[in-house]
């Protein structure tokens, strides 16, 4: 008997959101530092200004920046455990896939949710593990 995942609309919705959390995340980590270093633009800055803002706000970025990696990492497991398990994607996709989330796996894991759940059938086949 082959097993079949069924993405309903709740499901896919549901997936969507899991897999749009870390684009949140890095993007109001850039946010976050573009605001802090916007000012300087506005005219002439001192050589060493920069280094004094980054070295007052070092502690937020990098708790922000930790804290947008360590969600990004079980997106980033759980796309690939759906990867592996699709029929529906030939092994030169899946690994093309795999290669793309492991470099970018927060802008990955949005557009592997775009192309491949978003717009794809509401029962699909699956291999019954990941192996």
């Amino acid at each position: 008997m082959e097993k079949i995942m069924i993405l309903d609309d709740k499901a896919k919705a549901r997936m969507g959101i899991i897999c749009f959390i870390p684009v949140v995340c890095f993007v109001s980590c850039f946010l976050y530092y573009l605001m802090l270093i916007l000012p300087l633009a506005q005219g002439h800055q001192a050589p060493g200004t920069i280094v004094g803002i980054m070295n007052a706000h070092y502690t937020t970025l990098f708790f922000m920046l930790a804290g947008s990696a360590v969600i990004t990492a079980p997106v980033f497991i759980y796309c690939l455990v759906i990867l592996a398990r699709l029929k529906t994607v030939n092994s030169s996709h899946k690994l093309m896939w795999f290669v793309f989330l492991c470099v970018m796996a927060p802008i990955a894991s949005a557009l592997f949710w775009i192309f491949h759940i978003k717009d794809g059938n509401k029962y699909t086949p699956i291999h019954p593990d990941i192996a």
